[in-house]
């Protein structure tokens, strides 16, 4: 596939201070999606920076689509131009990118900007707010909103220029568990129409949802390891070493010690939801010999899989409307963990829209109570 992004013996370090990059080798693939993984510091948000070509690198070479991304380059207005329509960056914290009167003024801003001519402007701009549910929000000022609602319009604002390269930083940051089910969807509709996502962050719970491939960054600023994503967070001992879980002991009286790791995946932030399949789950490793407690214990692929399905079907019926490409992800996932009524349902609701509220009430009610969310 061919790469957006090259990095080559990439460095960078701000004024005076040590190297928060250093010697970056990486690729990124046009329509891939991957998630930058490491502790809080070990520089994702600065290589974000760099391929957003908001700061350069103190050494090596970034190609953005073939070509090199400098400072000089951005300098002449046509390929600056070309560059901001295919990148779009969202930062950690809305509040660094909403800086208009109205969220309608906020998320016009980027096609502006981009010579588009206002009809078009309007029209995008509505388009942008009813895809992602906000049309009730475009008088508002930024500043009013709430945590979630400014990541919602931060994201229109980004997705109003239709970039090649969705560039995020810590996109969970401040959202509560239903607008992170809110996200996933949205990121996984954009991947399916062809886009590239990158994402930075140190939350595992979601990078399952909205990424294939993993790049592990450790705390010395170098990558640790790179791979897909199963195999990256299957490691306990990399997640381990590279600060992403954690692990202490203690001990039952005189005679036996515990040890447990802990991280947050396998901890699934929407609506309280258990830990994921595949992920590495607390354990016990005990010199005592006897087996760790019940409660330590991984749920079932199926009876897991039924919870996260849960969760998708309740913000479905709630928000009544159309998922096409989710549907039909999720009812190969229910097929395969045995949840054959589900599957059936969300089948049938993708081609029948006219009853699509009663296909999704029957994949839902067949999943029982024990799922209720």
């Amino acid at each position: 596939m061919t790469a957006v992004f090259r990095l080559q013996n990439v460095q960078y370090r701000y004024a005076r201070s040590k190297l928060v990059l250093d010697g970056l080798n990486l690729d990124f693939a046009a329509g891939e999606r991957t998630v930058i993984l490491g502790a809080n510091g070990t520089g994702k948000s600065t290589l974000l920076a760099l391929m957003d070509g908001l700061i350069f690198p103190s050494a090596g070479e970034i190609l953005a689509f073939g070509r090199p991304l400098t400072e000089e380059a951005l300098e002449d207005q046509a390929v600056a131009a070309d560059f901001r329509k295919r990148v779009a960056l969202v930062f950690s914290n809305p509040d660094v990118q909403l800086f208009s009167s109205t969220v309608w003024d906020d998320i016009a801003f980027g096609p502006l900007q981009m010579g588009m001519p206002p009809a078009a402007v309007r029209e995008v701009v509505e388009r942008q707010m009813e895809s992602l549910k906000i049309t009730e929000l475009r008088d508002r000022a930024p500043y009013t909103l709430s945590d979630g609602q400014k990541k919602k319009v931060a994201i229109a604002s980004s997705l109003a220029i239709d970039p090649e390269v969705l560039l995020l930083d810590e996109p969970t940051n401040g959202l509560d568990p239903r607008t992170q089910v809110w996200l996933i969807e949205v990121l996984n509709s954009l991947h399916q129409e062809g886009k590239t996502i990158i994402a930075a962050t140190h939350d595992l719970a979601i990078a399952g949802d909205i990424a294939d491939r993993a790049v592990v960054f450790g705390e010395e600023h170098l990558i640790a390891a790179e791979g897909p994503f199963g195999e990256m967070v299957a490691n306990e001992e990399l997640l381990l070493k590279v600060n992403l879980i954690h692990e202490h002991a203690h001990r039952h009286g005189n005679k036996t010690t515990h040890v447990h790791r802990h991280g947050h995946y396998g901890h699934l932030h929407q609506d309280n939801g258990g830990p994921q399949p595949g992920a590495p789950h607390h354990h016990h490793a005990e010199e005592g010999g006897h087996p760790p407690p019940r409660h330590d214990q991984p749920p079932s692929p199926a009876g897991e899989e039924a919870r996260r399905l849960a969760v998708m079907l309740d913000h479905w019926l709630k928000h009544d409307e159309g998922h096409a490409a989710s549907y039909r992800e999720w009812a190969a996932k229910a097929q395969a963990a045995g949840l054959t009524e589900a599957a059936r349902e969300l089948g049938r609701a993708i081609d029948d829209q006219a009853a699509l509220g009663a296909h999704l009430q029957r994949a839902r009610a067949s999943l029982g109570t024990d799922h209720q969310v």
